[in-house]
């Protein structure tokens, strides 16, 4: 074992206390000290500077360069946000290959990544579960980045799809003031004001704050929607000195709209109509989502080379409440009457109120071994989830004329109806836990090897109470009732389903030139709780399994691009079982595979010139399962069909060109996005058709009495396509009603100051 070697001080690694002008001491320096300063980021000099991606902690938990992390990491700069006026993940997320939304305006957790379902989305490092914490959407005011690990991630956050996971990193406060605020004025009645100010606090070195957040209202080129959105993002940090870093974030996220409910389907495709036309009603009252986020993290240097950090979020939706007229299908194959006209409707209600925390410690440490540079990572987790769920819908339908609809057939009395549960109505209580313990180590080689190794065990349980209430749709007979109180009753008679796993991950980078790397790695998943089978025998959790290899090149300064070849499969996944007599038993027979290539370039192409495109091409498909009948598909199993919302070929190119310096004058940009037609359901009875759109944008940044001010103009969808960007499958997953239309073409300006 060679001597210990010592590294220069920094916020990211370990880091000496600062020698401080004047024998100050460590954390005590003046605040005109550019040691304080170091301590916080600064803003990129130029928009093109802030397309510059090489880093990103969500694939190690650690300050690994991306080019030599055996994994496919894809980030989502700020910088394109801002010049795409994204303002919701679902549209930021384009930006990276194979991740497709299946969500509408209202809530923003449901997504495709690699062809398989995630809901959770990550803050900073920890999960914050959909249906347990937060089941509505995610502005990008305070989002710093996004960033998404491609691929089993279960070996350092435990249970997880084998698709991979979307990582939001917030804001921090900076190193010089910063006071910013956008008004923005658009089609359809858009109205948002951003903001973003920070600053330190001279009184006290190391002391620095920062808020951001946005109010927003707006129609919707859907009839009958459109809503409000409020977000406020304060954090604070306090770094002393080099060695120890406290910051504590929070958020509060309030949405009043309409929840889009779908469109819908006729035959295999969506139904001959515009698609502003909604089947909903101007009666139908405004769905209500209010989330909070409180979270901190702590990072204290042992020494120069080691330290420990300590990562916490708590996350509830104290109110999520939503009443929507929804599409009723008596067939669901067909669920147009026989005049081929005719849609029934029926209001459902659903409230949910839940609350999770997750928290993590890291031991991080650099040293010399067995001629390698070690950069070592260990770690313990935990997460909480609770959530209570009640769904109910009112007595009777309501048909309305596909072609010709006439609204206002829907009396007031039936919402009132669907919130009591005449027709039907089920309260649900689950509790999910998660620890977990996990190794990893990165070691360097004659500085052109990096081997990566990594290994997890994982204890989950999930406790379920469920009761339904209401009467039987076909003998009108009452069903037994329905509270909340007899649900957390029965969740916590009922039986806790435990599974344990080990999670390992391995891989390898070898830089063949200095601009030039190949990989290579396996990694497994640790997936979803499979419930209990018809004879009380608890069934095996589900997992996945994936092989990648791969190119990456930084073929300019500046410029990042990544080249991955994968393939997933998912085993363990519950299918009816049709050797039983038993027309509900399942079995764990199920086995899903997805391959496919994936090019993502991010970065600047010159000084003026910014770059971010992507293209997928994926096969997503059931390979083990009982035969499909095309007669009966719902009645059949779905051997051969493919999986929802993965599209064999998507790809995105958005280019920038600055005509001014120094950040001021004009800038231009523009880009196409596009996608093959993809299955939206696990049937395969309906295909959604492909599309391609262009988007553009125009900005020019002066100096009025020296503040910047910006003027910018996005027209997104320009050539006005018409399409759909996924389905509703989770909590509208209605059969063929839940495509979710595109807007088509919208304008929005906006003026930029800063002070």
């Amino acid at each position: 074992m060679h001597a210990k070697t010592h590294h220069a001080p920094s916020t990211r690694g370990g880091g000496a206390p600062d020698s401080t002008p004047g024998g100050s001491a460590a954390g005590q320096a003046d605040a005109s000290d550019p040691g304080v300063a170091s301590r916080f980021s600064s803003e990129p000099k130029t928009p093109e500077a802030g397309y510059i991606v090489r880093n990103a902690s969500t694939g190690t938990k650690a300050n690994i360069p991306i080019k030599e992390t055996p994994v496919t990491i894809n980030v989502v700069p700020k910088q394109v946000m801002i010049d795409q006026n994204d303002t919701n993940i679902q549209d930021a997320l384009e930006n990276v290959p194979s991740v497709h939304s299946n969500s509408n305006d209202l809530e923003g957790y449901n997504f495709t990544i690699r062809g398989f379902r995630s809901l959770y989305i990550y803050r900073n490092n920890l999960a914050i579960p959909a249906g347990e914490g937060n089941p509505g959407g995610f502005d990008t005011a305070n989002l710093e980045r996004i960033e998404v690990l491609k691929g089993p991630a279960s070996v350092l956050y435990g249970r997880a799809e084998p698709g991979g996971l979307i990582n939001l990193i917030t804001k921090e406060p900076l190193a010089h003031p910063l006071y910013r605020v956008d008004q923005q004025i658009g089609s359809f009645d858009y109205y948002r004001t951003q903001w973003d100010f920070s600053a330190p606090i001279e009184a006290a070195p190391g002391l620095a704050y920062r808020v951001s957040g946005a109010a927003q209202t707006n129609r919707s080129f859907r009839t009958f929607q459109g809503g409000d959105r409020v977000l406020i993002a304060p954090v604070v940090s306090y770094r002393p000195s080099d060695w120890t870093d406290f910051t504590i974030d929070t958020q509060f996220l309030g949405q009043r709209a309409q929840s889009d409910t779908g469109f819908p389907i006729v035959g295999a495709r969506p139904a001959p109509i515009p698609l502003s036309r909604s089947f909903q009603e101007p009666n139908d009252p405004r769905d209500r989502i209010d989330s909070f986020n409180l979270g901190y993290r702590f990072r204290q240097n042992i020494n120069e080379d080691w330290k420990v950090t300590n990562r916490f979020n708590y996350a509830a939706t104290p109110y999520f409440s939503k009443p929507n007229v929804v599409g009723f299908c008596v067939d669901p194959t067909f669920c147009v009457d026989a005049d081929g006209r005719t849609l029934q409707r029926y209001v459902q209600y659903q409230a949910l109120n839940g609350n999770a925390f997750s928290t993590n410690i890291d031991l991080e440490g650099k040293f010399v071994a067995l001629g390698g540079k070690h950069i070592f990572l260990m770690g313990l987790d935990y997460l909480n989830g609770y959530y209570d769920y009640y769904f109910s819908n009112g007595v009777g339908t309501f048909p309305i004329d596909m072609f010709f609809p006439v609204y206002g057939s829907i009396p007031p009395y039936a919402y009132l109806d669907s919130v009591i549960g005449s027709g039907f109505k089920n309260h649900s209580s689950v509790l999910t836990r998660q620890k977990g313990f996990y190794v990893q180590d990165h070691v360097t080689w004659f500085d052109t090897v990096h081997l990566l190794l990594g290994a997890r065990y994982d204890v989950g349980d999930v406790t379920v109470g469920s009761v339904d209430g209401g009467f039987d749709p076909v003998t009108g007979a009452p069903l037994y009732n329905s509270t909340k109180l007899q649900a957390i009753a029965a969740r916590l008679a009922a039986r806790t389903l435990v599974d344990t796993a080990w999670s390992p991950r391995a891989g390898i980078v070898y830089d063949v030139l200095p601009q030039v790397s190949v990989y290579g790695s396996y990694s497994q998943s640790f997936g979803l709780n499979n419930g209990i089978s018809a004879q009380g025998d608890p069934f095996p959790a589900q997992r996945g399994k994936q092989w990648e290899v791969g190119l990456k090149s930084e073929p300019l300064p500046g410029l990042s691009a990544t080249l991955a070849f994968y393939q997933i499969t998912k085993s363990g996944v519950l299918t009816r079982n049709f050797a039983s007599i038993n027309p509900a038993a399942v079995t764990t027979a199920g086995l899903q595979r997805s391959r496919g290539i994936e090019l993502d370039v991010v970065g600047t192409i010159t000084d003026r010139m910014a770059v971010i495109a992507n293209y997928a091409y994926m096969d997503a498909k059931v390979i083990s399962d009982s035969a499909k009948d095309p007669l009966d598909p719902y009645g059949s199993g779905f051997l051969y069909n493919h999986l929802v919302n993965a599209p064999r070929h998507a790809g995105k190119v958005f280019l920038t060109y600055d005509f001014g310096e120094n950040g001021l004058g004009l800038r231009v940009g523009g880009g196409v996005t596009a996608s093959t037609h993809f299955w939206g359901d696990l049937q395969n009875t309906f295909l959604l058709p492909g599309w391609a759109r262009l988007d553009g944008f125009a900005s020019y940044a002066t100096l009025v009495e020296g503040h910047k001010l910006t003027a910018q103009l996005n027209l997104k969808n320009i050539n006005n396509a018409q399409y759909f960007s996924g389905v509703d499958n989770f909590f509208n997953a209605s059969a063929r009603f839940n495509a979710l239309p595109a807007p088509p073409f919208t304008a929005i300006g906006q003026i930029r100051v800063e002070f």
